[in-house]
């Protein structure tokens, strides 16, 4: 038995490793070709880089002006989890703890938004900045992000919020606590896992978005690295491959080191989620 169990558990290794693999190659090669010069990428993609060089990076700053669309990626990822993190925290705390009438049915309304496909919504968002002056400008990106990442942060911390007895609510408000300071001290504190699952989602979502931001974006100087990163693979004639890679490379490293700080917390947020009691 123990023999047929270690067999199993070999095979699902193999499994995900090779699962691993195959996601991971991508990003690998394209870290690699970053560190190309030009001539070496042409010659051969395939072969490992002489050294690392960080020509490409700098061109990417300095000529691709990868600096001003990081600013602004930097930015709006900010704003937009400042956004997600004080809404989603207060509705996922009234879902979850406070009693009002239509409960259910405003908590199935918002996670409607989940089967609408993002593309049906583009141009209705897009007339309604465009309505609203607001075209190009910070409000214009954080509150569609905040739109189209709300329902799944709802849940998970809603869920987790479950989790905690209502009797430590309870004894608070006997000690003469509001629902602003249970909220702020002692929800928040006991919710510092989810928050960290939620920012590291959140921030991927707006890190990543592409689609919105090149719609509602139309001043250069404000691209985010998405668009600024499409723009330079237009421009390859002048700057050469290899600086695009480097571009990549600057995107994707980001949030994979976030990641893997916040691992512990995002493991624990996910664990608490899915086990009532």
């Amino acid at each position: 038995m123990k023999s047929r169990k270690k067999i199993v558990n070999s095979i699902i290794f193999v499994i995900v490793f090779l699962y691993a693999c195959v996601s991971l190659y991508p990003l690998l090669w394209a870290i690699l070709q970053s560190f190309k010069s030009e001539r070496e990428f042409l010659t051969s993609i395939w072969s490992l880089p002489s050294g690392l060089d960080f020509t490409n990076f700098r061109t990417a700053f300095q000529k691709g002006n990868l600096a001003t669309y990081f600013f602004n990626t930097v930015r709006n990822t900010a704003a937009t989890l400042v956004v997600d993190l004080v809404f989603i925290t207060l509705a996922g705390f009234a879902f979850a703890k406070m009693k009002m009438k239509f409960k259910k049915f405003l908590y199935g309304l918002i996670l409607v938004n989940l089967l609408i496909p993002t593309p049906i919504i583009l141009l209705p968002m897009y007339l309604l900045i465009l309505d609203l002056h607001i075209q190009n400008s910070l409000a214009a990106i954080v509150f569609p992000y905040f739109q189209g990442f709300a329902p799944l942060g709802l849940i998970l911390i809603t869920n987790y919020f479950n989790n905690i007895p209502d009797e430590v609510i309870e004894s608070a408000r006997i000690d003469g606590c509001n629902t602003g300071q249970i909220l702020v001290k002692m929800i928040v504190p006991l919710a510092k896992p989810i928050l960290s699952t939620l920012t590291v989602l959140g921030g991927m979502s707006a890190w990543n978005e592409f689609m919105w931001a090149l719609i509602s974006i139309s001043d250069v100087k404000k691209y985010t690295l998405s668009v600024g990163i499409s723009t330079l693979n237009d421009k390859t004639s002048i700057l050469g491959y290899t600086p695009v890679f480097a571009a990549l490379t600057v995107s994707a490293m980001v949030f994979i080191v976030i990641y893997l700080l916040a691992q512990k917390a995002f493991v624990q947020s996910i664990t608490a989620g899915a086990v009532k009691g």
